[in-house]
C-alpha cells in the first residue's frame, strides 16, 4: 500500500474531528454556550451569596384563643410613667487629696538584693481619704500585699 497522501491525511483528520464532535450534539453545545452566557452574568455568584446568608424568619401571628368569662377580649395598654431623674451614685472626678495625714499603711515590707548589700523598705499603702468635685469624702481601701 502506498502511504497517504497530505490531502488524504487531512481528511482523515477531519473525519475523526466530525466524528467526536458528533457524539457531543448540538443539545450539548447549546447548554455549553448557556453556561458561559450565565458565569459572564455573575448568577451563579448571586445564587451562591443567597445560599450563604441565612433568610429572614418570617413573623408569625399567635393563634386566637377562644373568649371566656364575662368580658371580650381587649389589647393590652398602660401609661408609662418615667423613673425619676438619679441623684448621686457616682464619684465626680478629679479626686483631690486634702490631708496627707489620713493615709493609712500596711506593715512594712522588706526586699533585699540578692547579694545583700541594698534593703529596701515598702510601706504599702492601706487607705486613701480623698475629695471628689462634689466636695464628698470618697476612701480608697487597698488589699494587704501576700508574701511572694
Amino acid at each position: 500500500m502506498a502511504d497517504p497522501t497530505l490531502a488524504q491525511q487531512r481528511a482523515a483528520i477531519a473525519a475523526g474531528v466530525s466524528a467526536t464532535r458528533a457524539g457531543t450534539g448540538a443539545a450539548e453545545r447549546r447548554a455549553i454556550g448557556q453556561r458561559i452566557v450565565a458565569e459572564r452574568r455573575g448568577e451563579s455568584v448571586v445564587e451562591d451569596l443567597n445560599r450563604l446568608i441565612t433568610p429572614t424568619r418570617q413573623r408569625r401571628t399567635l393563634r386566637t384563643v377562644p373568649p371566656v368569662g364575662a368580658l371580650p377580649t381587649t389589647r393590652g395598654r398602660g401609661n408609662y410613667t418615667p423613673p425619676p431623674p438619679a441623684v448621686g451614685g457616682g464619684i465626680a472626678s478629679p479626686l483631690n487629696e486634702t490631708d496627707y495625714a489620713l493615709r493609712e499603711f500596711h506593715a512594712a515590707r522588706y526586699f533585699t538584693t540578692v547579694d545583700g548589700i541594698f534593703v529596701w523598705q515598702i510601706d504599702p499603702p492601706k487607705k486613701f481619704v480623698m475629695e471628689d468635685a462634689n466636695g464628698a469624702p470618697v476612701e480608697q481601701i487597698f488589699a494587704e500585699p501576700t508574701d511572694g
